[in-house]
């Protein structure tokens, strides 16, 4: 099952080793193949607080133990950036055109760019806590007295969002 909830999500995460990492790449596996429109997912969003992460995009099947971002370039907006855990939020955000990422299993890194890079990017911020409310830009700014993006109303009024999803930041 997805989590949800906000607080959940924002939990401290902790490193793994290679051995516990590659159990919980078949847990996300098992999760992400019930998820029709997903690409990829982390191990905080199963409950597991535990830095593991796994994007399956087109022919890209990349596992991610203890990952970092080393290196970012070309920023740009994202048009309604989704996620698994948010249900019925889509927000612009700020994120690379390409990203260089280390992690346990390639410690030399790889380059990922484009959709790969911006899943990357995703993906690696749940496992730091960060959100896509978090990353989201102009009108898409979320604050804890905003209406909720994800449109939830009470009697015709929108609901804040510190009382839908929870606080922010």
């Amino acid at each position: 099952m997805i989590i949800t909830d906000i607080n959940e999500l924002r939990q401290p995460i902790e490193e793994v080793s290679l051995e516990e990492g590659l159990d919980i790449i078949g847990k996300l596996e098992e999760q992400l193949s019930k998820e029709p429109h997903g690409i990829g997912l982390a191990a905080p969003q199963i409950g597991i607080k535990k830095k593991v992460a796994i994007i399956r995009f087109g022919e890209d099947n990349i596992n991610l133990i203890n990952p970092i971002i080393v290196d970012r370039k070309q920023p740009l907006t994202i048009k309604s950036e989704a996620c698994l855990s948010l249900l019925d939020i889509s927000v612009n955000t700020q994120r690379y055109k390409e990203v260089f990422v280390k992690d346990l299993q390639q410690k030399d890194g790889f380059v990922g760019v484009g959709n790969v890079a911006i899943a990357l990017q995703h993906e690696i911020d749940h496992l730091e806590g960060i959100l896509i409310i978090d990353r989201a830009t102009g009108k898409d700014k979320v604050k804890r007295n905003s209406a909720c993006p994800c449109g939830n109303n009470k009697n015709g009024k929108p609901i804040k969002f510190k009382k839908c999803h929870g606080k922010t930041y």
